[in-house]
């Protein structure tokens, strides 16, 4: 594998995406030469009510992780100039998504191969948000995509997909961890792929899929639960 120099988009606060990336980046002994951690911002779309995160998990603060790690890191906003500068004044191959709203063009294009998103649904099917829900509304497996995203939402190229189990006694929170831990292994994955490839005409593009999904409506939740036992029935082992 080449000697990829790597950045990373992460969280400014206690976050279990960024603490886990982080944390097996350092365990598979893969060196992260900057983490960009952007601070907390108020969303305006409507959110889903129904959880699927477990609570009052143990988590550690993104400047702690990084100092432990030796990793150096930043306090900024993901699509400002001066994200855009540190990247390429650190000279940067590849970033990855361990926290972050939509990147603009300018930032995935500062990187000289590109960036890295691990999405938790089968693109391009699956795209949007509440990928797990939909999954169940719309009878389509769980799974994860790995892709070098570009300027349109779950979009760009290709690395992987895999579909993951669902067991017929599962609860949301079940299948929501399983597929943050594929998340997890199939970005050692990426990275090494990526390390192999000439170019990204090596990848595949991902069309554009028929929808993008937004948050799961409120007329929607009302039957949710009914939806998911069927749900766990055709698809659980």
């Amino acid at each position: 594998m080449k000697n990829l120099k790597i950045g990373v988009f992460a969280y400014n606060w206690p976050h279990y995406k960024t603490q886990m990336g982080l944390t097996n980046l350092y365990l598979s002994g893969i060196n992260v030469d900057h983490v960009f951690m952007a601070d907390p911002v108020k969303l305006k779309f409507y959110k889903s009510k129904i959880r699927v995160g477990p609570k009052d998990l143990y988590l550690h603060n993104t400047k702690d992780i990084c100092k432990s790690f030796n990793f150096k890191s930043s306090v900024v906003n993901h699509n400002s100039v001066q994200c855009e500068n540190l990247i390429r004044e650190n000279n940067l191959d590849l970033g990855i998504i361990l926290g972050a709203r939509i990147l603009k063009k300018n930032i995935v294009d500062s990187f000289k191969i590109g960036i890295i998103n691990m999405h938790p649904g089968l693109l391009p099917e699956n795209r949007g948000l509440d990928n797990l829900k939909w999954a169940v509304i719309k009878e389509q497996k769980q799974g994860v995509t790995t892709h070098l995203i570009d300027k349109n939402i779950d979009r760009g190229f290709l690395i992987d997909r895999q579909e993951i189990s669902v067991y017929k006694d599962d609860s949301l929170v079940d299948i929501h961890l399983r597929l943050q831990a594929k998340e997890q292994s199939m970005m050692i994955d990426a990275i090494d792929k990526i390390g192999k490839i000439n170019s990204t005409e090596d990848l595949k593009l991902l069309d554009n899929g028929k929808h993008y999904n937004r948050s799961i409506p409120e007329d929607i939740e009302k039957d949710f639960n009914i939806l998911f036992s069927s749900y766990r029935e055709k698809y659980g082992v």
